[in-house]
């Protein structure tokens, strides 16, 4: 069965957005999700730990959730400080090393102010945040949203 990524994402949808975090599209195995709690793998270092969630808990926690329940409990204070996660994509595709799905990411960028007013989004460009798995579409993203911030995963995760 299909993750339903909105219903998921809904769940922690603060009732007021402050930051909005963009990625560009659910995982290409289609099994996970960033709203979807699961224990996170463990790197040496929070350098090397380079999933969406560990860039994304430890910026805002400065640790990773030890299971599943500190997962859930990650999820609620995020919504409590307004932050709240879309993509740009809604489907689940392959990027890395995949052009079609690289040119479907660039395809989404002129679209997603339609996507932020279909999900009723209404969030200054200036609280909006990029999150860059790969800088290759940075000119276009900044483009369509230059009071934006652009931020690449790694010194999202660190900064």
């Amino acid at each position: 069965m299909a993750l339903d990524y909105h219903a998921l994402s809904q769940r922690n949808r603060p009732a007021r957005v402050t930051t909005l975090l963009v990625g560009e599209a659910p995982p290409p195995n289609g099994t996970s999700y960033f709203y979807l709690p699961a224990k996170l793998r463990v790197a040496a270092n929070i350098r090397e730990n380079r999933s969406l969630p560990a860039t994304i808990f430890y910026r805002y926690f400065r640790r990773l959730p030890s299971d599943v329940n500190d997962y859930e409990s990650m999820l609620t204070a995020l919504k409590e400080r307004g932050v709240f996660l879309i993509d740009l994509c809604d489907d689940p595709i392959r990027v890395r090393n995949h052009p079609l799905g690289l040119r479907r990411i660039v395809d989404e960028i002129p679209r997603f102010r339609e996507k932020l007013a279909r999900r009723k989004l209404n969030v200054d460009d200036s609280a909006i945040t990029f999150l860059l798995a790969r800088t290759t579409y940075r000119a276009i993203l900044k483009a369509h949203f230059p009071l934006s911030a652009l931020v690449r995963w790694i010194d999202f995760r660190l900064g």
